[in-house]
């Protein structure tokens, strides 16, 4: 039998060293390939990204395409990120075999406790809380994507921090860990629909949310995306509703979810989009006024920016 075959016994770790405005984007990649979890840690100038696959899941000869791949990556953003390919490689890419026992320990050292904007304290589950008088989100992301380390994700946090969420009820498209949905509900909001395409999210939700002492009511999600959403509103004659929360990337956003995003939405609904390069906003921003929508703020972190939008009204005739 090969080896390949032995799953349970051995998994992949594998390390990136990267720019740091280039983090998110390893980050997606990794999230793409399926990683069981994913940490990093700062080193100089640069970032060390490291994920963690079974080991059925890559062939030694499958990490060099790997790093093809990383490099490509580099090489179409490196006007926008400001990058110096002169300087040398921009990416290093190394991995090697763990123990079944030691892959999760190897990702949770990498995790400390994170203030993120100037509500919000997100504490590692597998930690001592500290003292703090911020709101606390304690988190066990699993193999979800969504640690609050991430800048798209900060960005949402960020923002929904400046909204008054009491009462309201929020749609969460691509929910990820369930880390804006269970905050939002930290801030005093009432209901929370959320959706992602990634079943281990729908799990890493629902875990998540036990943790933080939220009822099973209070946040309903599903495996899918914004038709899911739709669904479990109007079930619930919750349309519209008052709040979008969505960070997913611009290409998803403006395939799939831009054009049914009203179908959620009314006038005074405000929606939050996040995930998107900032080299992509005027593309994003084309297609939002073309539905209906209007962007109201931008905020920006590294490569990345957040749009607050709102409809803007009847669409022309």
């Amino acid at each position: 039998m090969p080896a390949s075959i032995e799953t349970s016994e051995k998994w992949w770790e594998v390390t990136v060293i990267c720019p740091l405005n280039l983090e998110d984007s390893i980050y997606w990649t990794f999230d793409e390939l399926g990683s069981k979890g994913t940490a990093s840690q700062k080193k100089d100038d640069s970032r060390i990204v490291t994920a963690y696959f079974p080991q059925a899941s890559f062939q030694p000869a499958d990490f060099e395409g790997l790093r093809v791949k990383l490099l490509d990556l580099v090489a179409t953003q490196v006007d926008n990120l400001a990058v110096n390919m002169a300087t040398g490689p921009t990416v290093d890419i190394s991995w090697h075999l763990i123990d079944e026992e030691d892959w999760a320990k190897s990702w949770k050292r990498h995790w400390q406790p994170e203030e993120i904007g100037t509500k919000l304290l997100i504490n590692p589950a597998w930690l001592e809380l500290p003292e703090t008088e911020r709101v606390v989100l304690t988190l066990d992301p699993g193999s979800a994507f969504g640690t609050g380390a991430h800048a798209t994700t900060q960005l949402c946090l960020e923002a929904l921090e400046k909204e008054t969420l009491e009462g309201q009820v929020i749609a969460d498209i691509g929910c990820g860990s369930g880390i804006l949905s269970i905050v939002a509900l930290l801030y005093g909001a009432k209901q929370i629909y959320a959706a992602d395409v990634d079943p281990l999210s729908f799990t890493s939700t629902q875990s998540n949310a036990k943790i933080n002492g939220i009822q099973d009511e209070q946040l309903q999600v599903e495996v899918g995306s914004l038709p899911e959403v739709i669904a479990m509103a109007q079930k619930d004659n919750a349309l519209p509703v008052d709040g979008i929360v969505c960070n997913i990337l611009s290409e998803i956003i403006v395939g799939l979810i831009i054009p049914r995003l009203s179908e959620i939405a009314g006038s005074q609904t405000w929606g939050v989009l996040s995930g998107i390069l900032t080299s992509k906003a005027p593309w994003v921003e084309e297609h939002l006024v073309a539905n209906g929508w209007k962007v109201t703020g931008m905020a920006h972190k590294d490569e990345w920016c957040s749009m607050n939008i709102q409809l803007a009204g009847p669409l022309s005739a």
